[in-house]
């Protein structure tokens, strides 16, 4: 039993050895489709996430922030967006001056007019248009720089 309890482990030590050498050998002659692969996969999520962020913007055309019964819904999507953000550490670095006017609003639902409202979803669009935009440039770089 001791021979097998051997022979096995011996086995098993020895197929690690060639798997890890393998998994070395394929990343390091492989790197740039890997790590193309890996960009890819994380800008695709960072679409998402700008395209999620467009829906809940248009979302906010629909109420007027002036009708009392509206101004919830109104806040309500303002502090959806707000969380979306701060759980993006790219979005808070990149959208840090938008995030300061949605706590604004979020915290103190006085200050919140249809004005103030329409000139936010139009600064957050644009901002987000921008994102998307430096996004695809990103994309488009990583592809170069793997050929």
């Amino acid at each position: 039993m001791k021979e097998i309890d051997f022979w096995t482990n011996f086995v098993t030590n020895l197929m690690t050895i060639f798997v890890s050498g393998l998994g070395i050998y394929i990343f390091y002659f492989n790197r740039d489709k890997i790590v193309s692969a890996i960009n890819f996969i994380l800008n695709y999520s960072n679409q998402l996430t700008l395209t999620d962020l467009k829906f809940k913007i248009e979302r906010l055309n629909d109420y007027n922030a002036n009708d009392a019964s509206q101004k919830i819904e109104v806040v309500n999507i303002l502090n959806e967006v707000e969380g979306q953000i701060l759980g993006n550490k790219n979005l808070k670095e990149k959208l840090g001056e938008q995030l300061e006017k949605i706590e604004n609003f979020t915290t103190n639902p006085k200050l919140l007019s249809e004005p103030k409202k329409r000139s936010l979803v139009s600064e957050l669009k644009e901002s987000i248009r921008n994102l998307d935009i430096s996004n695809y440039g990103d994309i488009i770089n990583t592809s170069k720089n793997s050929k």
